[in-house]
């Protein structure tokens, strides 16, 4: 059986053809290369008493493809090796600033929604309270829970356009704009949580949206990271 690679996130794929869509971060059947080790089938033969001679061959002449291979190694193509803030985005891989982040709105969105239900539910104005600043911290996040996405798909995933960054990228978007639309509606018109008003409908909605947004885009993300 052919081992496969996928270039885009290091997935591989056991089989006599690559999968058509890879199942971890959606890249296309094109991205995926052949890494199966190959076996050695040749016939032995004997040792031979007689010395070989090889021909001379100039040092110099057989260093540089190998230079040039482990120079291009070395390069992945990131967009930002010639940034001078490339050793603060490396830094923002390496130590997971994008998974740290993410953590502020996927922690706090489910409280924010559950509050505002029950602060609905009850009139309980100190569950709504609550909800608001946690609203607010949530959209003051996300702007770090975007760049730092960013950063890790241009560091670890080289910007590939899948249908997994797709999805996730439009997710991130989803949850900004509505957050900040919801934390500001709730500055100019706090009442509207436990007040009935013509407009009390679409408020929950967005926020089911939003809370919708933030779980597609943390299953998306699960698949990237636990790949069984």
């Amino acid at each position: 059986m052919k081992k496969w690679k996928c270039t885009v996130c290091g997935y591989i794929h056991t089989g006599d053809e690559p999968p058509e869509i890879c199942p971890v971060c959606g890249a296309p059947k094109s991205m995926f290369i052949d890494v199966t080790e190959p076996q050695d089938t040749s016939p032995q033969q004997a040792p031979s008493t007689a010395p070989e001679i090889k021909p001379a061959v100039d040092s110099s002449q057989t260093a540089a493809p190998a230079a040039t291979t482990k120079s291009a190694r070395s390069e992945p193509g990131s967009p930002f090796r010639h940034s001078r803030y490339r050793r603060l985005f490396d830094m923002m891989t390496k130590y997971h600033g994008h998974p740290v982040s993410v953590h502020i709105p996927n922690g706090l969105l489910p409280v924010v929604v559950l509050f505002l239900f029950l602060s609905a539910l009850f009139s309980i104005k100190g569950m709504a309270i609550a909800a608001t600043y946690n609203l607010g911290v949530v959209a003051l996040a996300m702007p770090l829970v975007l760049f730092s996405g960013w950063v890790d798909w241009q560091n670890r995933f080289n910007g590939a356009i899948t249908h997994v960054f797709s999805v996730k990228i439009a997710c991130g978007i989803i949850v900004t704009v509505t957050a900040w639309f919801l934390f500001i509606w709730l500055l100019f018109n706090p009442e509207v949580i436990t007040t009935p008003q013509p407009s009390r409908v679409a408020f929950f909605l967005i926020n089911l949206i939003m809370l919708g947004a933030a779980t597609t885009a943390g299953w998306y993300g699960g698949k990237l990271v636990f790949r069984d």
